[in-house]
């Protein structure tokens, strides 16, 4: 992204400049999936700790 910024530009209009583009970001910005999921942690190797909690006969 580039940003021009002109020498006749006061600081109102940067404000505004800024606040416009600080609502475009926050409307097109893509969701975080990893807010909505966690990490368990120190398990180790994945397959062997789904083996251990989906295996009925141990």
């Amino acid at each position: 992204m580039l940003i021009e910024i002109n020498k006749t530009a006061t600081f109102a209009t940067l404000q505004h400049s800024l606040a416009s583009i600080k609502a475009n970001r926050a409307k097109n910005k893509k969701q975080n999936l990893s807010d909505f999921f966690g990490a368990l942690p120190n398990i180790g190797d994945g397959l062997e700790f789904q083996n251990r909690m989906r295996n009925e006969w141990n």
